[in-house]
Protein backbone atom coordinates (compact mmCIF):
# COMPACT_ATOMS: atom_id res chain seq x y z
CA UNK A 1 0.00 0.00 0.00
CA UNK A 2 1.08 2.84 -0.81
CA UNK A 3 2.20 5.93 1.73
CA UNK A 4 -1.02 8.42 -0.13
CA UNK A 5 -3.07 5.34 0.01
CA UNK A 6 -2.37 5.22 3.51
CA UNK A 7 -3.14 9.06 4.36
CA UNK A 8 -6.36 9.03 2.58
CA UNK A 9 -7.45 6.10 4.66
CA UNK A 10 -6.27 7.71 7.86
CA UNK A 11 -7.95 10.93 7.07
CA UNK A 12 -11.42 9.32 6.23
CA UNK A 13 -11.05 7.34 9.70
CA UNK A 14 -10.53 10.73 11.44
CA UNK A 15 -13.09 12.49 9.73
CA UNK A 16 -15.55 9.65 10.74
CA UNK A 17 -14.29 9.57 14.51
CA UNK A 18 -14.66 13.29 14.48
CA UNK A 19 -18.18 13.47 12.87
CA UNK A 20 -19.34 9.99 15.28
CA UNK A 21 -17.98 12.05 18.03
CA UNK A 22 -19.85 15.55 17.40
CA UNK A 23 -22.88 14.09 16.60
CA UNK A 24 -22.79 12.12 20.00
CA UNK A 25 -22.20 15.52 21.72
CA UNK A 26 -25.08 17.69 19.74
CA UNK A 27 -27.91 14.33 20.67
CA UNK A 28 -26.88 14.20 24.24
CA UNK A 29 -29.40 15.86 26.76
CA UNK A 30 -28.01 18.76 27.76
CA UNK A 31 -28.11 19.37 31.39
CA UNK A 32 -30.21 22.02 32.47
CA UNK A 33 -32.11 23.95 35.23
CA UNK A 34 -35.06 25.59 36.86
CA UNK A 35 -35.29 27.08 40.22
CA UNK A 36 -37.80 29.27 41.60
CA UNK A 37 -37.49 31.14 45.28
CA UNK A 38 -40.81 32.76 46.55
CA UNK A 39 -38.98 34.97 49.29
CA UNK A 40 -42.60 35.51 51.00
CA UNK A 41 -43.00 37.36 54.79
CA UNK A 42 -43.46 34.26 56.73
CA UNK A 43 -41.07 31.77 54.67
CA UNK A 44 -38.86 31.47 51.82
CA UNK A 45 -39.95 28.53 49.80
CA UNK A 46 -37.54 27.39 46.74
CA UNK A 47 -38.62 25.24 43.97
CA UNK A 48 -35.63 23.25 42.04
CA UNK A 49 -35.81 20.93 38.42
CA UNK A 50 -32.58 19.62 37.20
CA UNK A 51 -32.25 17.46 34.29
CA UNK A 52 -29.77 14.43 35.39
CA UNK A 53 -30.35 12.73 32.30
CA UNK A 54 -32.53 12.47 29.30
CA UNK A 55 -35.05 10.66 31.19
CA UNK A 56 -34.62 11.48 34.66
CA UNK A 57 -34.79 14.93 36.71
CA UNK A 58 -33.54 16.38 40.13
CA UNK A 59 -36.14 17.78 42.24
CA UNK A 60 -34.64 19.96 44.97
CA UNK A 61 -36.94 21.72 47.54
CA UNK A 62 -36.02 24.13 50.44
CA UNK A 63 -37.66 26.02 52.92
CA UNK A 64 -37.45 28.11 55.98
CA UNK A 65 -40.33 28.97 57.83
CA UNK A 66 -39.26 32.40 60.40
CA UNK A 67 -40.09 31.51 63.31
CA UNK A 68 -37.69 31.65 66.56
CA UNK A 69 -34.82 29.33 67.09
CA UNK A 70 -36.92 27.62 70.40
CA UNK A 71 -40.32 27.33 68.59
CA UNK A 72 -38.48 25.24 65.52
CA UNK A 73 -36.68 23.35 68.37
CA UNK A 74 -39.90 22.42 69.65
CA UNK A 75 -41.13 21.16 66.23
CA UNK A 76 -38.18 19.22 65.64
CA UNK A 77 -37.89 17.77 69.38
CA UNK A 78 -41.94 15.98 68.77
CA UNK A 79 -41.99 12.99 67.20
CA UNK A 80 -42.53 12.86 63.67
CA UNK A 81 -41.76 15.30 60.51
CA UNK A 82 -42.94 18.57 60.84
CA UNK A 83 -42.74 19.36 57.65
CA UNK A 84 -43.91 17.12 54.11
CA UNK A 85 -43.95 18.24 50.78
CA UNK A 86 -45.99 17.36 47.63
CA UNK A 87 -45.34 18.35 44.39
CA UNK A 88 -48.81 19.73 42.32
CA UNK A 89 -50.04 19.97 39.05
CA UNK A 90 -51.56 23.53 38.23
CA UNK A 91 -53.70 24.15 36.28
CA UNK A 92 -54.69 27.95 35.47
CA UNK A 93 -53.36 28.79 38.61
CA UNK A 94 -55.50 26.81 40.91
CA UNK A 95 -53.42 23.78 42.50
CA UNK A 96 -54.42 20.17 40.49
CA UNK A 97 -53.79 16.51 41.40
CA UNK A 98 -51.26 16.11 43.60
CA UNK A 99 -48.33 14.45 41.71
CA UNK A 100 -45.76 12.74 44.04
CA UNK A 101 -44.14 13.34 47.80
CA UNK A 102 -40.45 14.33 48.52
CA UNK A 103 -38.42 12.76 50.53
CA UNK A 104 -36.87 15.14 53.65
CA UNK A 105 -32.77 14.81 54.12
CA UNK A 106 -32.73 17.86 56.29
CA UNK A 107 -34.58 19.77 59.21
CA UNK A 108 -32.71 21.93 61.06
CA UNK A 109 -33.37 25.47 63.55
CA UNK A 110 -31.87 28.61 63.15
CA UNK A 111 -32.06 32.21 65.21
CA UNK A 112 -31.48 33.91 62.16
CA UNK A 113 -34.11 31.52 59.68
CA UNK A 114 -36.44 29.05 62.13
CA UNK A 115 -37.29 26.30 61.00
CA UNK A 116 -35.69 25.26 57.81
CA UNK A 117 -36.20 21.79 55.89
CA UNK A 118 -34.47 19.85 52.57
CA UNK A 119 -36.02 17.66 50.60
CA UNK A 120 -34.63 15.93 47.36
CA UNK A 121 -36.24 13.03 45.00
CA UNK A 122 -35.01 11.50 41.71
CA UNK A 123 -38.27 11.15 39.40
CA UNK A 124 -38.36 10.46 35.33
CA UNK A 125 -40.01 13.12 33.25
CA UNK A 126 -43.27 10.68 33.20
CA UNK A 127 -43.78 11.41 36.45
CA UNK A 128 -43.79 15.57 36.02
CA UNK A 129 -45.96 15.14 33.45
CA UNK A 130 -48.97 16.53 34.98
CA UNK A 131 -51.46 16.84 31.59
CA UNK A 132 -51.32 16.98 28.08
CA UNK A 133 -49.15 19.83 26.38
CA UNK A 134 -47.21 22.15 28.70
CA UNK A 135 -46.77 20.61 32.18
CA UNK A 136 -47.21 23.61 35.48
CA UNK A 137 -46.13 21.91 38.90
CA UNK A 138 -45.62 24.03 41.86
CA UNK A 139 -44.14 22.29 45.26
CA UNK A 140 -46.55 22.42 48.24
CA UNK A 141 -45.04 22.34 51.96
CA UNK A 142 -47.45 21.50 54.63
CA UNK A 143 -46.39 22.35 58.40
CA UNK A 144 -47.94 20.17 60.95
CA UNK A 145 -47.71 20.25 64.50
CA UNK A 146 -47.40 16.54 65.24
CA UNK A 147 -48.18 17.08 68.93
CA UNK A 148 -51.55 18.32 68.38
CA UNK A 149 -51.81 16.79 64.17
CA UNK A 150 -52.86 20.00 62.95
CA UNK A 151 -52.05 22.00 59.94
CA UNK A 152 -49.79 24.93 61.59
CA UNK A 153 -49.48 26.28 57.52
CA UNK A 154 -48.86 25.58 53.72
CA UNK A 155 -46.59 27.08 51.42
CA UNK A 156 -46.95 26.78 48.08
CA UNK A 157 -43.88 27.44 45.59
CA UNK A 158 -43.92 29.61 42.38
CA UNK A 159 -45.06 27.07 39.93
CA UNK A 160 -42.47 25.98 37.29
CA UNK A 161 -43.47 25.32 33.46
CA UNK A 162 -41.93 23.19 30.97
CA UNK A 163 -42.07 20.07 28.69
CA UNK A 164 -41.24 16.49 30.18
CA UNK A 165 -40.69 13.61 28.35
Amino acid sequence: MSRELAERRLLRVLVTVVTVFAAACLTAGQASATKTCTGAANSNLCFEINRLSNETFGIDVDIDVYMSQGEALEYIANPGDPLFVLIQGDDSGKLAEPLFAVTLVSLGASAGFGLGGEFERVVTGGMLNEDSGQDEIRAVVTLVDTDTNSVKGTFVSNRITGNWP
